[in-house]
């Protein structure tokens, strides 16, 4: 009796065997519950892709795309080779093509095209945004900036009594962090508060801040591109804490701001803190 797995019974539904072996496997089917299910349920895999995607007009599949594609599948094991021979590997190669026709009529490759970057997987959209913008920034961008008072509490007044967001600017100078400017931004029509810091040394670090009608969660580090990120959501603002190779550590100052233990420089742009200049 043949040992009869997966890949055998693919062959088999794939029509790839021969008529000796067909005739064990249908023989072994008959006298298995087990077997005739699992062939069943590979049978309803199998669909009419080459009539689906005749009826569609894709571009060529990038030759890159197919270079890679093709190393994938010359990596994976015998077992998986044969498993996705057929219609599976066919509607793997138009699945690609109408993948790069969607998506550049969408515009969402070219970020792909330009180069493939695994870090940016599993950002916010906002937060891929913001730090697309942040990783502009260097140090001579801010380095000349003088904090205005009276511009910074106009600002957080505007954007408390306009938007609703009661945004604080953190005193973050124990940890080497000065502050120089706040911004009101826009996300898709949704402001967007900007404020950056300048770190003795290096690049300078932003807190965003944006609305987002979703419950609460933890502060989290991840690596967005160039960027390390801290984020955390609380009273339905979402914050992202960002810097491109920061010489202070994100995560220790995200966690206390989120858990109110850094003091405010501003306050809703309606207090007066005492501040050593």
């Amino acid at each position: 009796m043949m040992n009869v797995d997966d890949s055998l019974l693919m062959s088999y539904v794939d029509g790839e065997l021969s008529p000796e072996q067909r005739a064990e496997i249908e023989a072994a089917i008959a006298h298995s519950d087990e077997l005739a299910a699992r062939v069943a349920a590979l049978q309803a895999s199998v669909l009419p892709y080459r009539a689906a995607y005749d009826r569609q007009t894709v571009p060529p599949v990038p030759e890159s795309l197919t270079r890679r594609i093709e190393e994938l599948v010359s990596v994976s094991t015998p077992q998986a080779r044969k498993a996705r021979r057929g219609g599976r590997l066919f509607a793997m190669q138009w699945a690609a093509a109408a993948f790069v026709a969607g998506a550049i009529c969408s515009g969402v490759l070219t970020g792909y095209l330009g180069g493939f970057n695994p870090m940016k997987r599993g950002a916010e959209p906002w937060v891929q945004s913001v730090a697309d913008y942040q990783v502009l920034y260097g140090r001579d961008t801010v380095a000349n900036l003088r904090e205005d008072k009276a511009s910074t509490e106009q600002v957080l007044a505007d954007i408390h009594q306009r938007d609703g967001m009661p945004v604080d600017v953190p005193d973050l100078r124990q940890v080497g962090l000065k502050f120089k400017r706040v911004q009101r931004l826009n996300y898709h029509d949704r402001p967007l508060i900007q404020i950056v810091y300048l770190p003795e040394r290096g690049d300078p670090v932003a807190l965003c801040v944006i609305e987002e009608n979703e419950g609460d969660a933890p502060v989290k580090s991840s690596q967005v591109g160039e960027m390390k990120t801290v984020t955390w959501r609380a009273n339905r603002l979402a914050y992202v804490l960002l810097g491109k190779a920061p010489s202070v550590d994100l995560q220790v100052i995200g966690n206390s701001i989120a858990n109110g233990k850094t003091a405010p420089l501003y306050s809703n742009g309606n207090v007066d803190v005492s501040r050593d200049s």
